[in-house]
């Protein structure tokens, strides 16, 4: 049961007439309520409530009914199953209810007036039903991008629950104790830094397969990953997981469908399993290095030919893709909105006004990725470093910008960029209501063909020297 209508009305009846009642319910039966006078206090509220085990629905009910915009995103990072507004009339009698609910990795709607109301069919399980455990310290920011993550990588967030940073470390009994609820999840996924030790005990305790975040980072670059150097740069991070996380049973990508050569868990000695990560590890770092010499003999012959190079960077699904299109005219990389949509550099030729130049597109990046993944990125960051001008993309319409931002930033100038050839683009400039203030770069949509006239201009300007 979502929730009880005669319970709702009666709490709908007790509020102020033009106030807005706000109640958290848990299994059916309301925990929580509070009232708002003002639009503003609701969403005051509901951008700082955080996820909790102790609510999976919220009921908004007003006389006119609140905007909430990107649904998904306050849903996943709020870690609630539904979301009803209920519209009401002079004599606070519930008219109208808009339910969203979740059905695997997409939000459904339905509408229907309150007292004819009728409970959604559950659906049929999904594939990779997965129960997800977040830490106590985790902001709904970050919820929602590994939940998305998670999705990506081809699993179904069908449990979701919030622990204390020790839990994940070594608290097996109280993830045993919420997996009892959790009778339809194959999989587990710890969003935090744990270690391989706790991930094996957990393991052999659930007889369940058990991830990390690392695990589904490697899992969606094994997806995408198409041409020679970054196929390598994945065998690279997985073969540095295999070797850093070694256990009784084969780790890493081997535990999502994929390995590195290696036959299946308990088909080869131990002894024999260390001799061959060692060897295949020597093998790819020499592939590597032949990689990052051909590609710096690339950077070479680019710095010779006097053409200037412009690296397009930032946070994964930030709109990179889309302005590289947009500036070459063409649909030279893949767009989707889907986390590491290409994870092979992709450098073009195009003519700004008349004048050749350089244009690259990189990887998206991502917060908490562990030394095993940005070392087999040396080369593209290489690239990065050598380039001219780099335009950092940053989505205008992600909530927590400003971290995304920083982390970008940060890894850029430690990496040997420049910061001063740093610029900040915000894309998605459409889709907000208010920019706020900016001293280093400006709002574009991709889709505006003045902006991208604005963003080649200013690229012109600043290779020739001008401000």
């Amino acid at each position: 049961m979502i929730f009880d209508q005669n319970q709702v009305l009666k709490i709908i009846k007790e509020k102020p007439l033009n106030a807005i009642k706000l109640i958290l319910l848990s299994k059916g039966v309301a925990a929580q309520t509070s009232i708002f006078i003002s639009n503003w206090d609701l969403f005051d509220f509901l951008e700082k409530l955080k996820a909790s085990n102790d609510f999976d629905t919220i009921l908004i009910a007003a006389k006119t009914a609140p905007k909430i915009v990107e649904i998904k995103n306050f849903m996943d990072g709020k870690l609630i199953e539904y979301l009803g507004i209920i519209e009401h009339d002079e004599e606070k009698i519930p008219a109208i209810i808009t339910l969203f609910y979740k059905t695997a990795s997409k939000v459904q709607k339905i509408s229907a007036p309150f007292f004819l109301f009728k409970e959604p069919e559950k659906k049929e399980l999904p594939e990779n039903p997965t129960a997800a455990f977040f830490s106590s310290e985790s902001t709904s920011a970050n919820i929602a991008e590994n939940i998305k993550l998670a999705e990506d990588a081809g699993f179904s967030v069908t449990d979701s629950f919030i622990v204390s940073e020790q839990s994940l470390k070594n608290g097996t009994n109280r993830i045993l104790e919420l997996l009892k609820t959790a009778a339809e999840a194959e999989n587990i996924i710890l969003f935090s830094d744990t270690k391989a030790s706790f991930i094996s005990k957990l393991e052999k305790a659930t007889d369940m397969t058990v991830l990390s975040r690392e695990d589904l980072i490697i899992s969606i670059f094994n997806a995408r990953a198409e041409g020679t150097g970054g196929k390598l740069k994945l065998a690279s991070a997985v073969l540095s997981k295999e070797k850093a996380v070694f256990r009784n049973k084969i780790t890493g990508l081997s535990r999502i469908k994929g390995g590195i050569g290696l036959k299946g868990p308990g088909e080869t000695k131990e002894e024999e399993r260390k001799r061959i990560l060692k060897n295949k590890e020597k093998n790819v770092r020499k592939q590597l290095e032949n990689e990052f010499s051909r590609l710096e003999f690339q950077r070479k012959f680019r710095k010779r030919s006097r053409i200037a190079t412009v690296a397009v960077v930032g946070y994964t699904n930030a709109g990179k893709s889309t302005l590289f299109n947009a500036l070459l005219n063409e649909e030279a990389t893949k767009e989707s909105d889907r986390f590491f949509s290409s994870i092979d550099p992709k450098i073009r030729k195009f003519s700004l006004f008349g004048k050749p130049v350089f244009l690259l597109d990189t990887v998206g990046f991502i917060s908490n990725m562990s030394n095993n993944i940005t070392d087999a990125f040396n080369s593209t960051f290489s690239e990065i470093a050598a380039s001219d001008l780099i335009l950092h993309i940053i989505d205008s319409t992600e909530k927590g910008w400003e971290e995304r931002k920083k982390f970008v930033d940060n890894l850029l100038l430690e990496n040997g960029c420049d910061k001063r050839s740093i610029i900040s683009l915000f894309s998605k400039k459409s889709r907000i209501k208010i920019k706020h203030p900016l001293r280093n770069g400006f709002f574009y949509d991709a889709f505006d063909s003045d902006d991208i006239t604005k963003i080649k201009k200013f690229i012109f300007d600043r290779l020739n020297g001008e401000e």
